[in-house]
This record gives C-alpha cells, structure tokens and sequence, in this order.
C-alpha cells in the first residue's frame, strides 16, 4: 500500500509541477495544442473584419462551432462554451525574431526584454502584446538566444474590443509563423515576482505534503518504541525485587537438607516458608520473616496488603493474624506492612 501510494503522491506532484510551474505560452513546438475556443476573423482583417467563425479545440481536434456576424445576437448563446478564448491571427500578423542576451538575464527575462524592447522593435512596450521564451543557452559566450514574438496592440485593438462588447474575451493570441510554429501570446503579462512567488509557494506545499507523509508513517513507530521503552524501565526496576526473590528461594533449596534437630530447633522453618510461598500472591514479597517461639512475624510490600490477611487466615497453621503496625504506601504505590501471628504445627 505504501508503494502505490507514493506512486500516486509523485504523479500528483509532477502535475502540479507540469501544469502549474510552466509559464505561459512557452508550450514546446510539436506539443498537443491546449483546449480553448478559437475566435478565427472572417473578411479582410483586420481593415475589415465583419464575421468571425468559432472553432471547439479539444483535446487537439478542432471542431467548428459556426459562422456568426460581430454584434449578433447568436453570438451570445456560443460564449457560453467551456474552454478560454483564443484570438487566431493570420500569418503575417504574428511578429517574431530571434534576440541575443547575456546569459544573466535569464532571472528576469521579461523585464530584461521589456528594457531593450525599443531597441529590438521599432514599438514601445506598451503598444504591444508579446511573449518570449528561451531558445537555448550558449553557456561558452555566455549567450542566452530567445525567442521575441509580438503583435501590435493597434492592430488587434478593434477586433478584441467587438469580441468583449459580444461576451467573449479572449485570454491569448495565437498565430502561425513563416516556419510554420504555432505562437500563442498572453493578453496579460505575467508578473514575474507573482510567478516566483507562486512557484516558492507550490514547493513549499510540496514539501508541506512530504513531511506530513513521513510525520503520519513515523508516528507509529515513534509510538512503538517508547512503549517498548517504558516496558524495559519497568523491568528494570523490578530486577532487584526478582532477585531477592530468586535468592530467597536458592536459600530455601539449599536449607532442605538441614539435620532434623536443626529444623526442629527453627520451629519447623522450611514448612512455615513452604506454607507462605503458596499463600503470598505474586507481587508481594517480603524482606523480612521472624518465627520465635510460635510467633511469627512478616514485613515487606504487597499490591494489595489487606487481602494477605484472609489468606494467612485461611490457613490452618496459622491463627490470629493481623497488622502489627500501619500500612504505608511507597513511592512505587506499593503497601508497605507488618503482620504478627501465631503459627501452630
């Protein structure tokens, strides 16, 4: 499941980078035309352009929508096409030249080519729409060779002031080239720093995406393994009571083949442990046994202390059980006690 996930997260990426990052009208030459509606004049453009013809880009397959007159009414009922809407120009009408700059202008390009657009055409800058897109870098001279297409702005003014009066405004330029290259030209320049900024913006999403990923698959095992280390102190801190434990019961063992007159004389020591091994639950342990002339004496710590009371009680060896001083709870959360009773062979 991880694999198609991170399969399905890098595709999204690469779409986002692909469609989002890529400046407008710098679409590579042979690549599928994008969809839109093409406005195409009809009559002498643009002296005299009465008609134009509609045509559905879709998908790279151009379908034609209609004929209609400039200010007619059915040309109302097609601008509610889905798809933007792009003003095709005739051949002539696209201007375009190859333009040398130095290599360091590749950061601000447009603004670079705005500064030196009364020497490359003999037009201001905003007289006209244009559009620019690197061609290739000569990193050896230092030469950075773009691609200047424009189209000046009086030329297209009439047609694209009819098109908006008629609900339909254009959001691009197209037109052919003497080479044959379809040129597409925004109608609104981009704002270089907007673009950088939207551009900083998408990598830090992405990288935004990337962290949370590797946050909710860490998680869990962050989790795992503080448990896993909570469960080795609690273990460690119970090793020293075990091994009192185990030491109590080595002791026992090898107390088993004391003489008789031995065993007699502790007032029958071995039983008496016997006897309180099987009754003691498992977390109680003691650190001290006392049995004195059938008094017998027990101190240590127990989850629980009132319930060893009923089980000694129950035994038949030993009578009268009870607390010889107060519980006290430790700092483990343990009952800290001392039982006196008598012990009867």
């Amino acid at each position: 499941m991880l694999a198609e996930f991170f399969a399905w997260w890098g595709g999204q990426l690469t779409d986002l980078a692909r469609h989002g990052l890529r400046p407008p009208g710098n679409t590579p030459c042979g690549a599928r035309q994008p969809d839109a509606v093409l406005v195409v004049p009809v009559g002498d453009f643009p002296a005299c352009a009465t008609e134009i013809e509609l045509v559905q880009r879709r998908h790279g397959v151009a379908a034609p929508i209609g004929r209609f007159a400039l200010g007619g009414a059915a040309l109302d009922g097609a601008a509610a096409r889905r798809g933007p809407v792009v003003l095709s120009l005739a051949a002539p009408t696209v201007l375009a030249r190859e333009v040398s700059l130095p290599l360091a202008a590749e950061q601000g390009l447009q603004t670079a080519i705005r500064f030196e657009m009364d020497r490359l055409t003999p037009f201001r800058p905003d007289d006209l729409f244009w559009d620019c897109r690197i061609l290739r870098r000569d990193r050896v001279r230092g030469v950075l060779l773009v691609d200047l297409a424009v189209v000046p702005k009086a030329t297209v003014a009439p047609l694209l002031a009819a098109l908006r009066r008629a609900g339909l405004a254009p959001v691009a330029l197209e037109g052919r080239l003497p080479d044959g290259r379809l040129r597409r030209i925004p109608l609104a320049q981009a704002d270089p720093a907007r673009a950088a900024r939207a551009r900083r913006l998408v990598w830090l999403a992405g990288a935004a995406c990337a962290a949370l990923t590797l946050a909710a698959l860490a998680t869990p095992l962050l989790r795992q393994s503080l448990a896993l280390q909570e469960a080795e102190d609690r273990i460690a801190a119970l090793r020293p009571r075990m091994a009192a434990v185990d030491a109590l019961r080595r002791r026992l063992a090898g107390d088993a083949g004391a003489p008789a007159a031995a065993r007699a004389h502790a007032g029958d020591t071995l039983l008496v442990l016997a006897m309180l091994t099987d009754l003691l639950p498992d977390d109680t342990f003691l650190s001290m046994l006392s049995l004195q002339h059938g008094r017998l004496r027990l101190e240590g710590e127990s989850a629980a202390a009132t319930r060893l009371i009923g089980a000694l009680a129950a035994e038949s060896h030993i009578r009268n059980p009870g607390f010889a001083a107060p519980v006290l709870r430790s700092d483990s959360g343990t009952d800290v006690f001392a039982i006196e009773a008598e012990f009867v062979r």
